[in-house]
């Protein structure tokens, strides 16, 4: 009779697969696992572990909201200290920014305009930074545009209490600052997050934020009945960068926006030459301006969405344009 191997039956069964365990203490291989590295709730108990999270897109958290409020709240307190120092006995000089500020009153202006810019872009960047650790970045070749909005709020409050130089003006100028900052960094975090069913509401408050910061700025240059010359050049600047903000929804290829982007800021230095010659005072000049960016900004965003204007585009831009043209004109 043959002698069975000793352990024939044990090495087979030892050869075999573990079942799974559900013991939270092993893994699912069946491996003991260390009690400090095993999951646990907040008594300290060994909980089972829950596995992967679902697939599909998860909420992200993103830093530079948090950054870009403290921030905004900086800019609005350099704003409110600027608009103190500028309450004063004016001078007889034309220029109304002019009667009540002196170098130190802008180069301290100037501090809060940059860094206003500086600090929104770095709270952008922090944001980019995390959202692409969680798999959802940003295209490479994207041109820095998070700066545009808070710098030309700051710079529209600025020249809001240099303008004014009274009491009021020491709640709107700061006010402007701040709104005009952290509304233009929220969002751009929502469009950011925006599934599709959102991304209509996050468009909608993007250019409210941006239309709102132009018809201030706008105004505010055109209160002060600068030369011609300066006056064309600051708005169109502002004109153009407000363009490229608006162009950021846009899906062009970066020098297309920037040379739309010039386009809108030159359209709208025309306009201000023009508009220098219509006797009018007060905000109604502003808010002509503002019809222009409407006009321009949306009818070179409609061209970078589609490959040809539709007629509802024209429709659109061109009757409203021309609808509040004619209500400014009749009212001013």
């Amino acid at each position: 009779m043959s002698e069975r191997p000793p352990n024939a039956e044990g090495g087979a069964r030892s050869s075999a697969r573990r079942p799974f365990t559900s013991d939270p203490g092993r893994s699912t291989t069946g491996s003991p696992v260390a009690p400090e590295q095993a999951p646990q709730d907040a008594a300290g108990n060994i909980r089972p572990d829950s596995g992967p999270p679902p697939p599909g897109a998860q909420p992200v958290q993103q830093p530079g909201s948090g950054l870009g409020l403290i921030v905004s709240i900086a800019v609005a307190a350099i704003v409110f200290v600027l608009a103190i120092y500028a309450a004063g006995r004016p001078t007889p000089n034309r220029i109304p920014l002019l009667q009540t500020t002196n170098t130190l009153f802008w180069i301290v202006a100037v501090i809060a305009v940059v860094g206003a810019g500086i600090g929104a872009e770095y709270a952008e960047r922090s944001a980019a930074r995390h959202i692409t650790v969680v798999g959802r970045g940003r295209s490479p070749d994207a041109i820095p545009t998070a700066w545009i909005v808070p710098a030309v709020a700051t710079f529209a409050g600025v020249i809001l209490v240099a303008t004014f130089h009274n009491a009021v003006m020491m709640v709107v100028g700061p006010l402007t600052a701040f709104l005009g900052s952290a509304g233009a960094l929220l969002a751009r975090d929502l469009l950011d997050d925006a599934s599709e069913s959102s991304l209509r509401l996050a468009t909608t408050i993007h250019t409210l934020v941006v239309h709102a910061v132009a018809f201030m700025a706008l105004s505010a240059i055109y209160l002060n009945k600068m030369a011609t010359p300066l006056s064309a050049l600051l708005v169109g600047i502002v004109g153009g960068l407000l363009t490229l903000e608006t162009l950021e929804r846009a899906d062009a290829r970066p020098e297309q926006r920037l040379l739309y982007a010039a386009l809108g800021g030159f359209t709208l230095a025309e306009a201000t030459v023009a508009l220098l010659w219509w006797q009018t005072h007060g905000w109604t000049g502003g808010a002509v301006l503002l019809v222009c960016f409407y006009l321009a900004a949306g009818v070179l965003l409609a061209s970078t969405q589609r490959s040809v204007i539709r007629l509802r585009d024209i429709l659109e831009f061109g009757a409203v344009s021309l609808v509040a043209l004619a209500i400014l004109a009749i009212t001013a």
